[in-house]
């Protein structure tokens, strides 16, 4: 027969298993709890971070869009020669065609461009409303030409001149008979050991060249 301490003590024993298990129980469902809330969070940060990378993408989409429709809109386009002279950014009429040497036969760079078609650039009595050279000689050797032309004929008008892009470089406006047979506008830099020459030989591509073309030309110096 069993005496009231046994008896004590299987209570005790079995209080204690009970509070065990609840505790246990509390704790799984503390887990469960817990784990649903982790799950519940990524998934609302899945869905955040999905929203804005989507948002960013439309971002992006509408800026590339815009700049676009201003590029498509533009009624110009541009030729861009190697870094190697000067990564040099001409822009030009999109009606116009142009055509640019880079075969180094004489100069480095010699560009036409004109309205429609480009001329002949090998007969003689073609002119273009737009001419780009690098010259392979040195700017003071070019200028040099010009200004004892001006000295003895006194047909060119030679003042300072620099780019509204290109502030830093100064060189000269070359305006009236620049060759026997050519009158025109030009625009002459030192670019490192050549000399950059951007011109018009068409009266009437004047207005262009000196209002639209030059305050947009660039070049690494």
């Amino acid at each position: 027969m069993k005496n009231m301490s046994e008896d004590g003590v299987v209570a005790g024993l079995a209080v204690a298993f009970v509070v065990v298990c609840l505790g246990l129980v509390a704790a799984i469902v503390f887990a469960v709890k817990s784990y649903s809330g982790e799950q519940k969070y990524k998934n609302q940060d899945s869905v955040l971070i999905d929203q804005a990378v989507q948002a960013a993408e439309k971002s992006q989409a509408a800026k590339l869009n815009q700049q676009f429709q201003i590029q498509s809109q533009s009624p110009f386009t541009s030729y861009t020669g190697p870094s190697q002279y000067g990564s040099i950014y001409l822009p030009y009429p999109k009606n116009w065609s142009g055509y640019v040497d880079t075969s180094g036969s004489s100069n480095p760079l010699d560009g036409y461009f004109n309205p429609g078609v480009v001329p002949s650039v090998s007969a003689q009595g073609s002119i273009f409303a737009l001419r780009m050279q690098v010259n392979s000689n040195p700017y003071s050797n070019e200028l040099s030409q010009y200004t004892s032309q001006q000295q003895q004929n006194g047909n060119l008008s030679i003042k300072p001149y620099s780019l509204k892009k290109v502030p830093q470089v100064v060189g000269v406006m070359i305006s009236g008979q620049l060759t026997q047979t050519v009158q025109g506008d030009m625009v002459m830099f030192p670019l490192r050991t050549n000399t950059l020459m951007i011109w018009t030989e068409d009266p009437q591509g004047t207005s262009i060249f000196m209002n639209q073309i030059l305050p947009n030309v660039s070049f690494q110096p």
